[in-house]
């Protein structure tokens, strides 16, 4: 061995080790958040996709044939969006968030009313809930992009690392919001419908409409006490206004208990279509129709007991699943084990939900569980082995 070429051979390896060093220190945060804008670019177009299929199943199922006006009118009315109201000062806010959802609701039932004039009441309800379920696939997509393209106009790694670790929740909810669009234009339950589901089955006797406030009700028997059933008004998509609705019927029928029944967000893990038991109101949603509810039973010193049939928020959108039709004779009998504990005064029980797909009495949700039940044995078969 020539003497100092060990030496030689050192110092060249570290000079080169440096320069890699130099040029990983240097391009490496390129060359990451480079990758990672390639793989929101991608997450991103698959979101618009979703909107974009939310939006051609709208124009599909219009009774009448979408034309390129009235195309260029729903691209545009997916933009419509609602300011919250200031709540510096909390003081009647809620109230100001009624008058805002009346306002909103009355715009939406507006537009319906100038795409499909002549059509009835039911598909008029059902393509505006399905236009809900296209706007917020929509509004998804336009925030993911809004969001990725900022990113790439101010090299922002830390953002870009933030969305790419919620990306996968994010499109499981577009995705349900996908879903949801075509569940309510073709009029199937989704997961949300299991209350409204829970206490049609329950009704076996002559159902009073409520017209203003979209919800019907009937006197009949549970567990041989004579109670009152109410749900949202169905088949059409529609959740009612159970608030209004409360405010009408607690004096003239002497209400002195209430039981809800509602879906609720289960927690990782837990099984779908598990059943819980609480007290209060069991009701999403922004929360007017719920602090009415609330409002009335603090004044009357009413009870509130809740019956909570659990599923995530994906399964809550989408058409219903087995797990969660399955779960509807444990929830009637929880319903009825309340009853029968409910001491002597009216009980009142509501089925809180969207009542897409389901009718108002017993005959009518036997026929809607047979629908269910095929229509999970259909998208069964579907599904990739």
């Amino acid at each position: 061995m020539i003497p100092g070429m060990t030496s030689q051979g050192d110092w060249l390896s570290q000079l080169i080790w440096f320069i890699i060093f130099f040029i990983f220190v240097m391009f490496a945060p390129r060359l990451m958040i480079t990758q990672t804008i390639m793989k929101l670019e991608k997450d991103a177009e698959e979101l618009e996709a979703y909107a974009k299929e939310a939006k051609e199943y709208v124009y599909k199922n219009i009774p009448m044939k979408a034309g390129k006006k009235t195309r260029e009118n729903i691209d545009s009315f997916l933009e419509f969006f609602i300011i919250p109201p200031v709540n510096i000062d909390p003081y009647g806010v809620m109230k100001k968030l009624d008058h805002l959802m009346k306002n909103s609701d009355r715009k939406f039932k507006y537009f319906v009313d100038q795409v499909i004039p002549e059509a009835t009441e039911v598909e008029k309800s059902n393509l505006k809930n399905g236009l809900a379920g296209a706007m917020q696939t929509y509004q998804i997509a336009k925030i993911v992009r809004h969001y990725l393209e900022t990113i790439k106009k101010y090299k922002m790694f830390q953002m870009a690392m933030i969305i790419q670790m919620q990306i996968p929740m994010i499109k499981d909810i577009a995705k349900a919001s996908k879903e949801a669009t075509k569940a309510f234009i073709d009029q199937a339950p989704i997961g949300d419908s299991v209350g409204p589901l829970v206490v049609a089955t329950m009704t076996k006797t002559k159902v009073i409409e409520f017209k203003e406030e979209e919800f019907t009700m009937s006197q009949t028997k549970v567990a041989g006490r004579t109670v009152y059933i109410a749900k949202a008004r169905g088949p059409g998509a529609s959740t009612g206004y159970p608030g209004k609705f409360l405010q009408k019927v607690v004096g003239k029928y002497r209400i002195g208990r209430i039981i809800t029944v509602d879906a609720a967000l289960k927690m990782e893990g837990e099984k779908t279509g598990s059943i819980a038991e609480g007290v209060g109101v069991a009701m999403g949603g922004i929360g007017v129709d719920r602090c009415e509810i609330e409002d009335i039973a603090v004044k009357k010193n009413l009870p509130l007991d809740a019956v909570a049939i659990k599923m995530s928020q994906e399964e809550a959108l989408t058409h219903m699943s087995k797990d969660i039709l399955n779960a509807v004779p444990n929830a009637i009998d929880a319903v009825e084990n309340l009853v029968r504990n409910g001491g002597k005064k009216s009980i009142l029980i509501i089925g809180v939900g969207n009542t897409v797909g389901i009718g108002g009495n017993y005959k009518d949700a036997q026929e809607n569980m047979k629908a269910i039940k095929s229509s999970i044995k259909k998208r069964a078969e579907k599904k990739p082995l």
